[in-house]
């Protein structure tokens, strides 16, 4: 029986886990890409930005198998990641891409939480905003050295949408899409 996490799939998973180890099967481009001619390999980027991630496809015995140890996915965001297998001739390193696709990277189970910019971003304003009571000067001038600070109004939009912003981080990491608001309505009485 060869159904288990450690036996890969033909192609890429429609969902990852960041710090599990990552294993799938390319073997239906082996005639058209001889493992002689071509060398091919994933690059995964992550849809949100930021630096993409390459994975090359070795050859076994039955065509070509990609393997991604837990280390090097350890610290891998969670989103939506986009990926492109492209072939690379090895005698003049010309590449084409072949076929491209769409995974979702899970969080890593195992890894400490780690704020986003909006949790960290909001955590800030509301400190601010918390020592603001005491201060209230926006601007002022000693010795001629200057300093202004965002004035109330401002910080208080910033943070309105920041924790709009950290409420939909919450919803998408406990599965739930949306809000659902139910208003009550009353009808004539039909007498």
């Amino acid at each position: 029986m060869s159904d288990n996490a450690f036996t890969p799939s033909q192609g890429v998973p429609a969902s990852l886990t960041a710090g599990d180890f990552w294993t799938w099967r390319v073997d239906g481009f082996t005639a058209a890409y001889d493992l002689a001619v071509y060398e091919l390999d994933y690059t995964l980027t992550p849809k949100s930005g930021g630096a993409a991630f390459n994975i090359p496809a070795t050859a076994d015995a039955d065509g070509r198998l990609v393997s991604v140890p837990s280390t090097s996915t350890q610290n891998l965001g969670q989103g939506k990641w986009g990926w492109v297998l492209r072939a690379t001739r090895l005698s003049d390193s010309a590449a084409v891409s072949i076929m491209s696709g769409v995974v979702d990277v899970l969080p890593n189970p195992t890894a400490t939480s780690v704020a986003s910019a909006a949790r960290k971003m909001l955590a800030a304003i509301d400190a601010v905003l918390e020592n603001r009571i005491t201060k209230d000067v926006e601007a002022y001038t000693i010795e001629g050295r200057s300093l202004t600070r965002i004035p109330f109004l401002e910080l208080r939009a910033m943070r309105t949408r920041l924790a709009a912003e950290v409420a939909a981080e919450d919803r998408a990491a406990s599965g739930k899409i949306g809000v659902m608001k139910i208003r009550k309505m009353g009808f004539p009485d039909a007498r």
